[in-house]
């Protein structure tokens, strides 16, 4: 077992470390769609967990979006105001 997979869990109970939020209260967070997540999802553009039925998001994923999708946001609004 690598250091990473050691790191992502609690040594004295086992559980995540990361924080999982599923698709509606990621689409809260970015304030976006839970479509985009889904494409996002879909097109394996995301890592992703499912336990059973349900689709959780990392954390860490979600910042990364935060950052690409800033990003991407302030590029628009310097062309539209041009």
């Amino acid at each position: 077992m690598s250091t990473m997979q050691k790191n992502r869990f609690c040594k004295l109970c086992g559980s995540p470390l990361e924080k999982y939020y599923s698709v509606t209260s990621a689409s809260e967070l970015i304030d976006c769609s839970e479509q985009f997540f889904r494409n996002l999802i879909r097109d394996r553009k995301i890592c992703f967990v499912k336990f059973g039925r349900m689709v959780r998001i990392p954390g860490s994923e979600i910042e990364k979006i935060k950052i690409e999708y800033h990003s991407i946001s302030e590029i628009y609004e310097k062309a539209v105001v041009k």
